[in-house]
């Protein structure tokens, strides 16, 4: 107990191992008691946190491996949902900061949280451990899921997807491009590029846009850019710090399968007819697509330049805890 404890002291995570009644009080005091199932007593099974039914010490690997697994996919799940669901918010703060009319109708949210949000979050619960997680330090059992780092990593995922949509509807509602990326344009309409978007123009207009080619164009093509994002942002979620060309799409099918339904049912939404009368989408020609696969490039681009620093400061972290503990051992010595 008193190796427990000074291990305690001195910043470990302590696991204790037994089976007999006198490591009771250690395996209690540790941070992780561990009984024998099959030769261990009573009281020492009852002091343990977890208890090996077949008395093999190899089913301690297995069962921390599992445990990271769980609290990694729990992140990733936290982190993805939270940076889509933060985009849209950003997104509606700054159209109501500038005074602009919203860029998607409420239809249209309630139609991405369905498609974008739900299908691939549930496959991150399946995602496999990743290639260095018995590798890692233990976790601080006092910090919470989202540490600093990873609530600003969320931050910066949301704001990145919230700018790139916000910019692709102001440039479709004040430039012509918002007609340019329609599948069918009869152009028999005449747009008022700013006075409809900025609350110039009469109250009617106002509060029917949709009316006007440029203004559905501009909303449909900065839905899809959004919907595409957050499927995207799914692969990119599957590690906090190593590249997405690492963790790779195989790896888990689950998420390939989610990510091309997710699609799929965007796609119908956009060309279906009576489907997209309903979510009031507009069909789109190919210079939308190109804007959307534009968009992806541009994210993966910037998720692995952040991946990067943050591998760089967990390399200098990892730096500075290991000369602190050779310190330490090595005054103790």
């Amino acid at each position: 107990i008193k190796i427990v404890r000074a291990l305690q002291q001195s910043g470990n995570i302590v696991a204790m191992t037994g089976d007999g009644v006198n490591d009771a009080a250690a395996v209690k005091g540790a941070d992780i008691g561990v009984a024998m199932g099959l030769g261990g007593t009573d009281i020492t099974k009852q002091a343990a946190d977890m208890v090996l039914m077949d008395d093999n010490f190899t089913t301690i690997v297995v069962a921390v491996e599992e445990g990271r697994r769980i609290f990694d996919n729990i992140l990733k799940f936290i982190m993805y949902l939270l940076s889509c669901n933060s985009a849209e918010i950003i997104l509606f703060l700054l159209a109501a900061v500038l005074n602009l009319d919203l860029p998607f109708t409420t239809i249209m949210i309630l139609w991405a949280n369905i498609i974008a949000d739900v299908p691939p979050s549930l496959s991150l619960g399946m995602d496999p451990p990743e290639h260095d997680i018995m590798d890692r330090p233990p976790r601080n059992p006092k910090s919470g899921v989202l540490t600093k780092t990873t609530t600003v990593v969320m931050i910066i995922q949301a704001s990145f997807m919230a700018l790139i949509t916000f910019a692709v509807f102001l440039v479709g509602v004040l430039t012509p491009f918002g007609r340019t990326v329609l599948l069918n344009d009869d152009d028999t309409q005449t747009d008022q590029y700013v006075a409809s978007i900025f609350h110039q123009g009469d109250p009617e207009t106002n509060a029917n846009e949709n009316k006007f080619a440029h203004i559905a164009g501009a909303r449909s093509v900065a839905f899809g850019v959004l919907t595409v994002l957050q499927l995207n942002q799914a692969f990119l979620s599957r590690s906090v710090d190593v590249s997405v060309f690492k963790t790779g799409l195989r790896a888990n099918m689950w998420m390939v399968g989610c990510v091309l339904l997710s699609f799929g049912l965007y796609v119908m939404g956009v060309y279906v007819p009576g489907l997209n009368t309903w979510l009031e989408l507009v069909p789109l020609g190919w210079p939308a697509w190109l804007v959307m696969f534009g968009a992806v490039v541009v994210q993966v681009a910037f998720s692995e330049l952040t991946k990067m620093v943050l591998r760089a400061i967990g390399r200098r972290r990892t730096k500075r805890m290991g000369d602190r503990e050779q310190q330490y051992y090595g005054h103790d010595q």
